[in-house]
């Protein structure tokens, strides 16, 4: 695991008197977290293994970061989460997309951005508290931490977690103290404007036994990329009116994003043991426009990657504005009760997440209702009509959680038991618009231009009991046993309607339906000092299945193991050791993993007359192989020093051939020693961090880090030696600092100190490029900015 200065290992976070733009804890929280030596690394508490612990007790590998160091390093949400983080990897899209997520080198998707929801992949799991969600797309505000967890969590953490979880725990009410807090930012991205980040919190007691928590933050993020809406030069033969004001070109700084989130928490102790939490979290957020670079039309790899640019390296070309409109609602009942020798915990959610927007279709539309359709709408042509298309997705999550567990307190033999269920519904819809179609296509079909839909639904429910086991009867030697044993009912249906062509309609469903279905875990710690711990873990995550859309054609019938495809499940095998050295002046980290990836899920398609419809199968078995790193030394009192490396290997483990048909046609082979790319192999981290104070109460801090990403490969090879377009390898700098002085903290950073602007990303596909051009994700220019915070009293 990768330690990055300012990314504090959940086993060493600095004193609160020491971070930026953090609330100053008052002289309570000093004496509790405060560390008696400065000199020495400190511990932290974390809640991972869904009892409070010690981290670098823990036997799994965890990463956390404090509230301090969140808003010390400007981590704001799940993109900057995963940028500063050592071992998760994601594509640098803009705020309008959601990105496929790596974890520890498990990926089979396409690093790029892409408006259909769909084509995104995660290995990882995401919790609000004890709330799993599908996305966390809430912004890190009034967290008291992020954990994140490496390595498969099927049994504590179910579906989803094939190579890790991500938990942000919530500040919870306070009944001993009225708290508030006031904090803004303001920063500017090179050729951006001056964006502005504020929020806030009151703690509020109502009395011994009830207290009320309100937090709030307002996020006006600024554009820096243009777009251009007008027919460009080099497209001159194929004039159109630029939407949605024929009159104006150039749209400046349209990538934009304002979001509004807020948090109530209540809670009531009802008894000295027994108490009641109920929150609400909301957030309403408007994310504007594409960020990236138009390029000029090429073909063949690596051409169409590295083309010449349309404009410069901040326009992007979109006849139609683009947009996405996201509003996240989470609600939760939480029981505390502290039993004779046990502990229960109770939480019960529901939630929602709407996702709904636009995006441009130029080149796309062209290709489909052109190349394949009319003359009249293809780029270039003679009859060329003056109409481009653009897509509309409509994306709706909706569930309800409940988890209870119980957990013994501490002694010769430990546990955890619990209960799970949920009823999960997911709607994944979008639509292609071509004005001008409607007198083409057969009347009746669609609403007016619609020309395409799809919508991929389903209905998933699953019951599961879990549990984990520790005994401790041998001095320094702890075993862990745990499983998860659940059962599920997955209903799929998958709409899909070609209105232009008549060459798709109807839908498909598919039901899976499994009981008695087991994940397993053993763990073997052997403390070798009272700080420095060595262990050995087999752990196992898993992922559900799903339906396809694929049907009859021209008289061939679909495999039905085309139809649907399976869960995917990982198995791990890792040896570690962690812990503090040099009496608590060194802390050191260092693991190898071994992840067997059986029936990994991936895309796959179906050609109808040049058309996709697009699916998912199951490749063959793959593994991820690898070694983590990491080390800190606190040098002096003031002075800390940090590195950090990580090495991976992710390669398909076994050939298969997937055909789509029962006939034997329209097959896919994956070969054994394909390369599943999405990850970088080396991963490296050096920084810096000097603190200090004066005598009259003023503290201070600077910090320096330097991050090293090799070559990364944009996609899967389904070969050995397949060529696969690789994003170049870049090394980045940022610089912060802070100053605090009573109530008040102050902080300033810049991101990119060299303003190294390496290719990360792309959206568009090899017709696209040939017709239009890629655009080209860069990564985002030097960023600087200054942070104050005010604590009430």
């Amino acid at each position: 695991m990768l330690l990055s200065v300012g990314y504090a290992h959940a086993q060493v976070v600095e004193p609160p008197a020491q971070a930026a733009s953090a609330p100053k804890a008052d002289k309570a929280e000093k004496a509790e977290k405060a560390p008696s030596d400065r000199s020495k690394l400190d511990t932290v508490i974390v809640t991972a293994s869904k009892r409070e612990e010690a981290a670098h007790k823990l036997a799994i590998n965890i990463e956390a970061l404090s509230e301090n160091k969140l808003r010390e390093e400007n981590i704001t949400d799940l993109k900057s989460l995963i940028a500063a983080s050592p071992g998760i990897e994601a594509p640098a899209n803009g705020a309008r997309f959601t990105d496929s997520v790596t974890v520890r080198g498990l990926n089979v998707s396409s690093v790029s951005a892409n408006n259909i929801e769909w084509f995104t992949r995660s290995t990882l799991s995401y919790y609000l508290d004890d709330t799993p969600l599908p996305d966390i797309g809430l912004r890190i505000k009034d967290v008291a931490r992020v954990e994140t967890l490496l390595g498969p969590q099927g049994t504590l953490y179910g579906g989803g977690a094939l190579g890790g979880t991500v938990r942000y725990i919530t500040n919870r009410p306070k009944t001993d103290r009225v708290q508030a807090r006031l904090s803004t930012s303001f920063y500017q991205t090179r050729g951006g404007g001056v964006s502005n980040d504020t929020d806030g919190m009151v703690n509020m007691p109502l009395g011994d036994d009830l207290a009320l928590r309100f937090s709030f933050a307002r996020l006006d993020e600024k554009g820096r990329t243009d777009r251009y809406a007008c027919t460009p030069s080099y497209l001159a033969s194929s004039p159109w009116k630029a939407k949605s004001d024929a009159g104006q070109c150039v749209y400046k700084d349209d990538d934009w994003v304002k979001t509004n989130t807020g948090r109530l928490a209540l809670l009531w102790k009802a008894t000295p043991d027994l108490s009641f939490t109920v929150s609400y979290a909301q957030q309403s957020q408007l994310a504007h426009g594409s960020t990236g670079a138009q390029l000029l039309p090429a073909t063949g790899n690596p051409g169409r990657y590295i083309a010449q640019m349309a404009f410069d390296n901040q326009t992007v070309l979109s006849p139609y504005p683009e947009f996405t409109d996201r509003d996240i609602e989470v609600a939760t009942l939480e029981i505390d009760w502290k039993l004779a020798g046990a502990r229960l915990h109770s939480a019960t959610s529901s939630y929602s997440d709407s996702r709904v927007g636009q995006g441009d279709y130029l080149g796309t539309g062209s290709f489909f209702y052109g190349d394949l359709g009319y003359s009249r709408f293809r780029l270039g042509s003679a009859s060329w009509a003056g109409n481009t298309a653009y897509m509309t997705y409509d994306n709706q999550y909706r569930g309800t959680v409940h988890e209870t567990r119980v957990v013994s307190d501490p002694g010769v033999w430990s546990w955890v038991a619990g209960l799970y269920l949920s009823d999960q519904k997911r709607s994944q819809q979008y639509s292609e618009w071509m004005p001008g179609l409607e007198q083409l296509k057969t009347p009746g079909r669609g609403r007016t231009d619609e020309g395409y839909t799809e919508n991929q639904a389903s209905n998933y429910r699953e019951t599961a009991l879990f549990g984990e086991i520790h005994w401790k009867g041998i001095d320094r030697l702890t075993l862990t046993a745990g499983a998860r044993m659940f059962g599920y009912k997955d209903r799929a249906d998958t709409q899909v309607e070609d209105y232009a062509f008549d060459l798709v309609t109807g839908n498909v469903q598919n039901q899976e339906k499994t009981s008695g279905k087991s994940y397993y875990k053993l763990n073997a710690a052997y403390q070798l000092t009272n700080d420095l711990l060595t262990y050995a873990t087999f752990s196992q995550g898993f992922r559900r299945g799903g339906a396809n859309g694929f049907r009859a054609q021209a008289g061939q019938q679909v495999d039905p193991a085309t139809r649907r495809y399976l869960p995917d499940s990982t198995d791990n095998l890792e040896l570690g050791i962690k812990g503090f050295l040099l009496d608590r002046t060194v802390y050191v980290q260092a693991n190898v993993y071994r992840l067997n990836w059986k029936d990994p899920q991936t895309y796959f398609s179906q050609d109808v007359n040049g058309f996709p419809v697009w699916g998912t199968t199951n490749g063959p078995k793959a593994y991820s192989q690898g070694v983590e790193l990491q080390g800190r030394w606190r040098v002096i009192s003031d002075l800390e020093l940090t590195a950090a490396t990580t090495y991976s290997e992710a390669k398909w483990d076994g050939s298969k051939t997937v055909c789509l048909y029962a006939n034997a046609t329209e097959c896919r082979t994956y070969e054994k020693g394909g390369e599943l790319g999405g990850s970088a192999p080396w991963k490296h981290t050096l920084g810096v961090r000097w603190s200090g104070g004066t005598d009259n109460g003023l503290d201070w801090w600077v910090a320096l880090n330097a991050r090293h990403i090799a070559n990364k490969a944009s996609d899967r090879g389904d070969a050995p030696g397949e060529t696969v377009f690789s994003y170049p390898a870049y090394t980045t700098l940022a610089l912060r600092g802070g100053l605090s002085f009573g109530d008040w903290d102050f902080s300033g950073w810049v991101n990119n100190l060299t303003d190294t602007r390496p290719l990360v990303s792309f959206q568009g596909t090899s017709a696209v490029a040939q017709r239009v051009g890629l655009r080209a994700i860069y990564l985002t220019p030097r960023t600087v900015g200054l942070s104050a915070s005010y604590r009430f009293r």
